[in-house]
Order: C-alpha cells, then sequence, then structure tokens
C-alpha cells in the first residue's frame, strides 16, 4: 500500500521502518527541519519495562489518596476502571525484544545496562519505595531495597552532604540514546526506499468522498494534497487537532517536560547508575560524555515555565552529583523544553480509527522511547492484516475513556 506516516519523532520514525521493512510505499511528513526535534529530543533514556509498569500501577492505586507531594506531581487525572500496568508491561517487553533484534541487526552499540538507583530523601518516601519494591516483584523483577549508606556505597558519587533515606534498586535496567536510535533508523528506513519530508507542515487528513484512501493536505510554499491509500498519525499533542477533519476526537491530555544536558566535568563526580528522585520525579544520568536531567511530565496550566522551570533540574544535579556538570565558559548547558500527550489510562492509542485508513499511534506520554518499537511493530502487522504478538485490547484507538477537559 501508499502510506503516509505523519511525525518523525521515535514512534513515526520506526512506525515507517516496520512499515517499509513489510514492503508498503512509504513517505514520512515532519514539521521540523530533522527528525527526534520535539518529545524524542531528550528523553532520559531508561528502557525498564517493570519500572515503567510498577509507576503506572502505583498512580493508578493513589489516583484517590495521593500524598501532597505526588499530587503536585501528577495533578488531579480522572480515574479509570483498570490497572494499566499488566499491558504497559507486556508493551513494554515486547519493544525491548523488538529494540534488541534491531540494535543486534543494525546498530550493535547502541544501549548499555546501567541499572536504576531511586533514591529519597526522608521518611515519606519509604511507603511509596516499600510499595514499588512490591509491585516489581509481582511483575518479575529482581530488585532491592537499601538503606542510605549502602546506597552511597553503590553510587560512590552520591553528594555526602544532601540527606538520603535509602534507595530502591534495579540492577538490570538498561538505557540508550533515544536521538541517536531515530537518526540511526532513519538512515536505514530511507536505504529501504522510505521518502522523508521535513520542514512539511500537514493541515488535516480526510477521507476521500466516494473514493478509496485518504487525502493529506500540506502546507510548504503553495498549499497541496496529496492522496494515500493509508495515513498513520504520530504526531503527538498536535494529534487531536489535525484528526478532527475526520471527526475524530481524541482523549489526550498535553503535558510538558523540560530537561538539561551538559559534558561531564569530571566522569568520577557523574551517577555510574540512572539515579532517579523518587520525591520530586526528577531522574539523572549519563550518556556517553554526557550529564542529563530529565523532570516529569506536568500539566500546561500547573507547571513553572521560562527559566523558573529548570531550577528543579540544576538544583537536583547540584544536590546530588555537584561535580558532574561543567557548567561556566568551559561547559554548554543545552535546555530543553517539551510537550508530551498521554491518555487517561497512560497507555497508547494504537491502530485503525472509525475513519477507514485512518491508522493512530499516539498517546505515549513519557513511555514513547520505552513503547516506540513494540507499538510499531504491533501496528505494522495489523495494517499488514496479521495478527499482532500480544493482546491489543487495552491500546485499541476507539476503546472507552473519559475525555480530557
Amino acid at each position: 500500500m501508499k502510506l503516509a506516516v505523519l511525525g518523525a519523532g521515535v514512534t513515526g520514525v520506526t512506525t515507517a521502518f516496520e512499515l517499509v521493512q513489510d514492503g508498503h510505499e512509504v513517505t514520512v511528513f515532519e514539521r521540523r527541519q530533522t527528525p527526534a526535534e520535539e518529545a524524542s529530543f531528550t528523553p532520559g533514556g531508561l528502557l525498564a519495562p517493570e519500572w515503567a509498569a510498577a509507576r503506572a500501577t502505583l498512580e493508578w492505586e493513589q489516583s484517590g489518596k495521593r500524598p501532597p507531594w505526588w499530587a503536585k506531581l501528577l495533578g488531579k487525572r480522572r480515574p479509570v476502571g483498570s490497572n494499566p500496568g499488566p499491558a504497559l508491561l507486556a508493551m513494554a517487553c515486547h519493544s525491548l525484544e523488538r529494540l534488541s533484534e534491531l540494535s543486534e541487526q543494525l546498530m550493535p552499540s547502541l544501549g548499555e545496562q546501567q541499572g536504576l538507583l531511586a533514591v529519597w530523601r526522608d521518611q515519606p518516601g519509604h511507603p511509596i519505595a516499600a510499595r514499588l519494591h512490591s509491585l516489581l516483584a509481582d511483575y518479575g523483577c529482581k530488585a532491592y531495597l537499601t538503606d542510605a549508606e549502602q546506597a552511597r556505597q553503590l553510587e560512590v558519587a552520591l553528594n555526602p552532604d544532601t540527606a538520603l533515606a535509602g534507595s530502591l534498586v534495579v540492577p538490570e535496567a538498561w538505557s540508550a540514546n533515544c536521538r541517536q536510535f531515530v537518526l540511526q533508523l532513519k538512515a536505514h528506513a530511507r536505504q529501504s526506499g522510505c521518502r522523508f519530508h521535513f520542514g512539511t507542515e500537514v493541515l488535516g487528513v480526510e477521507q476521500m468522498p466516494d473514493q478509496r484512501g485518504v487525502r493529506v493536505r500540506i502546507n510548504q510554499k503553495n498549499a497541496r494534497a496529496e492522496q494515500f491509500d493509508g495515513v498513520v498519525v504520530c504526531t503527538g499533542q498536535a494529534s487531536p487537532e489535525l484528526l478532527k477533519t475526520c471527526g475524530l476526537n481524541l482523549p489526550l491530555d498535553i503535558r510538558v517536560a523540560h530537561a538539561l544536558s551538559g559534558s561531564m566535568r569530571e566522569p568520577l563526580d557523574a551517577p555510574s547508575a540512572t539515579v532517579h528522585d523518587l520525591q520530586q520525579g526528577i531522574t539523572i544520568a549519563r550518556s556517553g560524555q554526557w550529564v542529563r536531567a530529565v523532570g516529569p511530565a506536568l500539566g500546561v496550566s500547573r507547571g513553572p515555565r521560562g527559566e523558573a522551570a529548570f531550577k528543579p533540574l540544576y538544583a537536583a544535579l547540584s544536590d546530588w552529583f555537584p561535580g558532574a556538570l561543567r557548567t561556566g565558559a568551559s561547559g554548554a548547558v543545552q535546555e530543553w523544553t517539551g510537550t508530551v500527550a498521554t491518555t487517561p489510562d497512560v497507555l497508547p492509542l494504537l491502530g485503525p480509527t472509525s475513519t477507514p485508513g485512518v491508522w493512530i499511534n499516539v498517546g505515549h506520554g513519557m513511555h514513547g522511547w520505552l513503547l516506540a518499537c513494540g507499538c510499531a511493530r504491533v501496528l505494522a502487522d495489523q495494517v499488514s492484516g496479521r495478527p499482532p504478538a500480544l493482546d491489543t485490547a487495552p491500546f485499541h484507538a476507539q476503546r472507552s475513556l473519559p475525555l480530557v477537559a
């Protein structure tokens, strides 16, 4: 089939790659000038399916009884009926298997096993860590709790002057550079015949009247339209507005995340594992010769803006690893702000819509990097009429969800 993929983030590029591998004629449209310029530009890199599932389950359990600091981070999400953890775990494991295959075939030096160290500063963090530890065990993940002294022995670069109450260790978690993966996979997709149009804004998607196919309206120097047998929408926050022309109303919540990256000043002062501040929701990790801090995705109206949005990230780096980041005249720190789209039940919307020829792969929230390869493979199987490798009902694009206000 002649297919269009809208969006060249990690979700769009992986989807395009899988479709072209199945023999489809694929064209990717991206409004930015290069791939992975928005939500895929600088995620934390952590690839830990059981951890993501445990966090999702905990959030679901706490939906009506969150402690104040947890509610401040997550906001008031509308409750959903079932625990999303098992479905998220199944898709994440499927995704990691596919990512491992692609990495081994195309880019063998992509990832590394760093381990995860979740830390907390005072007593209120203990029950949260204990519940996460229990959930990780339920999901078959090796993990253990430590006191502060043991945590400092595991991660020697932790600032001895910062209060530390304990840690939750997930030793087999690994990480990889999302943007590096996207750039390399784009090159392989192009070699396989996929076309990429960058700097191209899509204005709308329309079903062809009395004809088979879908029209994609494009705004370049002169507005034009191109016809395809089908279109896969992977445009994140832009998806709801884009699909209004099809009469679709997607239940997506738009959130804002912030991150900063800079070169290491002294490797011995940088984290050896991925370190997650359990109470602030900030993740700190090294990637090659860089150190990166990523904050939680907050509601647009709740989170700080401008320079204030990066202060918690600088503060967390200064608290936990004060010598890690090179700043001042000798170091350039890159600050990034991006938006992510999430669903009320944190599971992406994946598969065909009620409009023939229109497919979606959106709503991954902060799990886009973790789920991208699995969702892409599942969607490609659906497009080609093959049964997917896992139950897709929890991700059905037309499942019943409360609309986001």
